[in-house]
């Protein structure tokens, strides 16, 4: 009995492999089971494949199932953020810094920046969920503005015309660029730090280089923006605090 414990036990072990941009941690239990079982929850990725399966085969499964482990693992972070509140005085990000939403007891006005407040003008009684619409809107706005700012001037770095850009409602990619040179990025992406923005741009228009991650892809960002590690490091440390809203 005791052998059999001590052979289970020596079967679960904590790896780390990365998939996309992102460094996943899982714990890996190896089991009779002929498939690899893929299960997220608030502890994280559990990974359970069979006990013999080699961590060639494993390292291909996972790099297959990435999409869907990295949405379950954001879902999850997501989710473990405390609800924000729809009130005077709260706190929001922007631009790696805080504004107070402040509210003026008015007639409907729309939201603008004053001294790191975002005032927004609404009657006593208002409904929340117009609040929401009304500073989303906004943030949206000043997403674009920036985005497209920040585009033209890397672009320009590379030698390219300024890509077409819409804004996305992404929760688990900040950024996304198609074979047609169309880019997406987050507009939530506006509540971080200029240099992180900045990192998000580069990686998208080396993409109009290099459609992979290759070492060449590497070396498009690099040129573009020298410290994009410490930007990127900086963004998977704090992106989830920007899905508070």
């Amino acid at each position: 009995m005791k052998q059999r414990c001590s052979a289970l036990q020596s079967s679960i072990e904590t790896r780390l492999i990365r998939l996309g941009e992102e460094e996943v941690p899982y714990l890996l239990k190896r089991t009779r089971r002929r498939s690899v079982g893929l299960h997220v929850d608030a502890r994280g990725l559990t990974v359970q494949p069979p006990i013999r399966a080699s961590q060639t085969w494993l390292d291909a499964i996972l790099r297959e199932k990435a999409g869907w482990v990295v949405a379950k693992l954001a879902q999850m972070r997501a989710s473990a953020l405390p609800k924000l509140v729809w009130q005077d005085g709260v706190r929001l990000q922007f631009l790696g810094e805080e504004l107070r939403l402040t509210l003026l007891d008015s007639a409907i006005q729309l939201p603008f920046m004053c001294d790191g407040e975002l005032m927004v003008g609404l009657p006593a009684e208002y409904e929340s969920t117009r609040l929401q619409k009304m500073v989303v809107d906004w943030y949206r706005m000043q997403a674009m503005m920036c985005f497209s700012e920040r585009l033209a001037i890397y672009a320009d770095k590379l030698g390219l015309a300024v890509p077409a850009m819409k804004l996305s409602n992404a929760a688990t990619r900040w950024g996304s660029c198609n074979v047609r040179g169309e880019l997406r990025l987050s507009w939530r992406l506006i509540k971080a730090p200029l240099a992180q923005i900045d990192y998000v741009v580069a990686h998208e228009l080396a993409h109009l280089r290099h459609l992979d991650h290759s070492a060449a892809f590497w070396r498009v960002v690099d040129s573009l923006y020298p410290d994009y590690q410490t930007a990127q490091k900086a963004l998977r440390k704090s992106g989830m605090l920007y899905h508070t809203f």
